[in-house]
């Protein structure tokens, strides 16, 4: 059994190394096969392959229409002929196998050559880089040592004459004969003076522990003297709360005024300067006037020190431009390490509304200046100021009395009326500093007008009332504070006057307007020379706009001389005779009675009659316009001596175009004269009064 196994094993040993040999035997002819069929495809020349290769195609197509045609023919012997022709075409694409096996060989071949000649251009590529980091790392490490600075060099030591003039022996005894060309003497010249100047800075600090502590000393003396002046506050307040009985009965009004200046003195330098002078001006010349500063306190008191931060701030960065900007190359040469910062959630903010809401931040605190009148209204003018714009705003409200009550009447009186063209062409609607419509457009918005209903009106006046004059064609800008105070002073009286003025005018046009609402013509005074007893009468009064005149044909000549302007105030009055309509606007100007109203007329009798078509008409208007006294003209009864002249010059008119229809009621010498017929308009005071040409 055992000799059984035993060649059992030996005849399955010798089968295994029989089919190692086949194997090995099949590897190496198929190694040799394409060992020679690479040698082949590399010796061979590719344009014969490639005939050849075209040449086997049309073989084979040949072959493949010669075998369509015997199976067409179905034929016995042609069985065999297509079997020869099958095995022909079999043969020839085995050598189309080979052919594109070489072909493949080929196209291997060239593109292991090239990776082989990549490899070796990286690898020297390399090699390149290498030596280039190592040249610039070289370079480098050289412009270290080249620039190396010892810190010693940054001491600033005492020039070498002082040195050897004030050290000590056992420190310049080896200097007087110093050789500049003698490296060795140098560097110890220079450790010489480093020694100096460490025993100096030894004893500049025991100096200052010495200065310090009689700091301390005096500090403490200071907090003590503090302590006892602390507590003598409350025992003065106490005194001054026990004389406020005998202040009240004096009327000196201390805490007051104290107040009242404590608060000033956070006023912006424009309305400081202009409470200054106003102050001044109220217990000189008119003591009923109020003046008053309103605003938040604290408010203002973060304001002023915020200014002074910013001051500061400012300060500092000037010195220490320089210094920073070394710093900034020291850190631009070193390597900085940075910490890892945590992003926190912050609300998101429009910069460009940030930019807005800081160019039209305004101060905290204004000054009201109430102007009164006896028996009449009294004007409240808010004075506030904007920082960065660098105006001052005007908001005006006024106290109408009681007894105005027609809506004409308070038109005139309104809050934005009275302060209209307070000076010629000044409406206070575009900003007097230039460089607002830059600060404007930077951020976005529109023309200074849009923005009036908020900020409120910037009148020139208001300006220089507050020391402040901007560049102008034929002006220059007031810098100093010197010529800021004469400005000031100058205009605070005469702008002050002016606004008292104009609210008494305005308070006499009202009462006169209230009287023509009721259609009744207020009565003249004794000493104007005006007839009493008209036949004309106003039968309506009614305001107007300035869009209603242009509409109107009749107001085309006052147009045209551009006499009127948008900012007037409009009224048309209409006054009849029986069947005779009289048609008038009335255009008042804002410094009225200085210019006094201008009347466009047109009649309704028997036709449209006006300046432009009737001779007549345009006598009556001269006459009301042109030919006024002036000089005696009184904002009482200018307007209504006007419309009585008018309500005359009507009757006029009428007795002499048609006496038949309208009964005689006034005096007058001839009813036309000269060449183009001219009517009497003109009053001459002679007896109970006549009028002539």
């Amino acid at each position: 059994m055992v000799k059984e196994s035993g060649r059992d094993g030996s005849l399955k040993k010798k089968r295994k190394s029989a089919t190692s040999a086949d194997n090995e035997t099949d590897v190496d002819i198929y190694k040799k096969s394409v060992e020679f069929e690479e040698k082949e495809a590399l010796s061979r020349p590719n344009d014969a392959d490639a005939q050849i290769y075209f040449n086997t195609c049309k073989e084979i197509r040949q072959l493949f229409s010669e075998i369509s045609e015997l199976k067409m023919k179905n034929n016995p012997d042609a069985k065999i002929k297509i079997m020869e022709k099958t095995t022909e075409v079999c043969l020839l694409l085995v050598l189309l196998k080979k052919l594109n096996r070489m072909e493949k060989v080929r196209l291997v071949f060239p593109k292991e050559q090239l990776a082989t000649e990549k490899q070796k251009v990286d690898s020297i590529n390399l090699q390149y880089q290498n030596l280039l980091y190592e040249a610039n790392h070289l370079i480098s490490e050289y412009r270290k040592c080249f620039q190396f600075k010892s810190k010693d060099e940054h001491i600033e030591l005492v020039p070498v004459e002082e040195f050897l003039f004030e050290a000590p022996e056992n420190l310049t005894s080896k200097f007087f004969k110093f050789d500049e060309n003698d490296e060795t003497m140098k560097h110890e010249l220079r450790l010489a003076r480093l020694e100096w100047e460490l025993q100096q800075r030894i004893h500049l600090a025991d100096m200052c522990k010495k200065l310090e502590e009689e700091k301390k000393k005096l500090e403490a003396d200071i907090a003590e003297r503090k302590s006892k002046l602390d507590k003598l506050g409350p025992l003065l307040s106490t005194v001054m709360e026990a004389t406020k009985p005998v202040q009240e009965h004096l009327g000196l009004l201390i805490d007051k005024t104290q107040a009242e200046h404590k608060l000033a003195s956070l006023l912006p330098n424009p309305l400081y300067l202009f409470y200054a002078n106003i102050d001044a001006y109220r217990q000189v010349n008119d003591k009923s006037m109020n003046v008053e500063i309103v605003g938040d306190q604290d408010e203002a008191i973060q304001w002023k020190e915020l200014e002074v931060a910013e001051s500061a701030i400012e300060d500092e960065e000037d010195q220490h431009s320089d210094l920073d900007q070394e710093m900034e190359t020291q850190e631009s040469e070193e390597i900085v390490e940075t910490k890892k910062r945590r992003h926190r959630k912050s609300v998101q903010v429009d910069p460009l509304e940030e930019k807005k809401r800081k160019l039209l931040q305004v101060h905290p605190l204004s000054i009201e200046v109430t102007v009164n009148t006896k028996d009449g209204p009294s004007i409240k003018i808010k004075f506030s100021y904007y920082v960065k714009l660098e105006i001052v705003t005007v908001a005006s409200s006024v106290n109408i009395p009681s007894n105005i009550t027609g809506n004409a009447a308070r038109e005139v009186l309104s809050n934005e009326s009275v302060l209209v063209e307070l000076v010629e062409g000044d409406f206070g609607l575009e900003s007097p500093n230039p460089c607002t419509p830059y600060q404007l457009k930077r951020v976005g918005l529109g023309p200074f007008q849009t923005l009036v209903p908020d900020l409120g009106y910037v009148y020139n006046w208001a300006q220089k009332v507050c020391g402040i004059d901007f560049l102008s064609k034929k002006g220059t800008k007031y810098v100093t504070k010197q010529t800021s105070d004469q400005l000031s002073q100058t205009n605070v009286e005469l702008v002050m006057k002016t606004i008292k003025k104009r609210l008494k005018s305005r308070y006499a046009l009202a009462k006169q307007l209230e009287d023509l609402e009721r259609n009744v013509i207020p009565t003249l005074p004794v000493t104007i020379d005006l007839p009493r007893t008209t036949i004309s009468t106003l039968t309506k009064w009614s305001s107007s706009t300035y869009q209603a005149f242009c509409q109107s044909k009749f107001t085309e000549s006052l147009l045209e001389a551009e006499i009127i302007s948008p900012n007037d105030i409009f009224y048309l009055a209409t006054i009849t005779r029986d069947k005779a309509n009289l048609q008038a606007f009335v255009v008042i100007k804002n410094d009225y009675p200085s210019a006094p109203p201008i009347f466009s007329l047109c009649l309704n009798y028997n036709g449209a009659r006006n300046s432009q078509n009737d001779d007549n008409i345009r006598d009556m208007e001269r006459s009301i316009n042109v030919d006024w006294n002036h000089e005696v003209s009184n904002a009482n009864w200018l307007l209504s001596a006007q419309i009585t002249s008018l309500c005359v010059g009507l009757d006029i008119y009428l007795e002499t175009e048609d006496p038949g229809t309208f009964q005689q009621n006034t005096m007058y010498i001839k009813s036309s004269c000269a060449r183009n017929r001219r009517k009497p308009f003109k009053f001459r005071n002679i007896g109970v009064g006549v009028y002539t040409q």
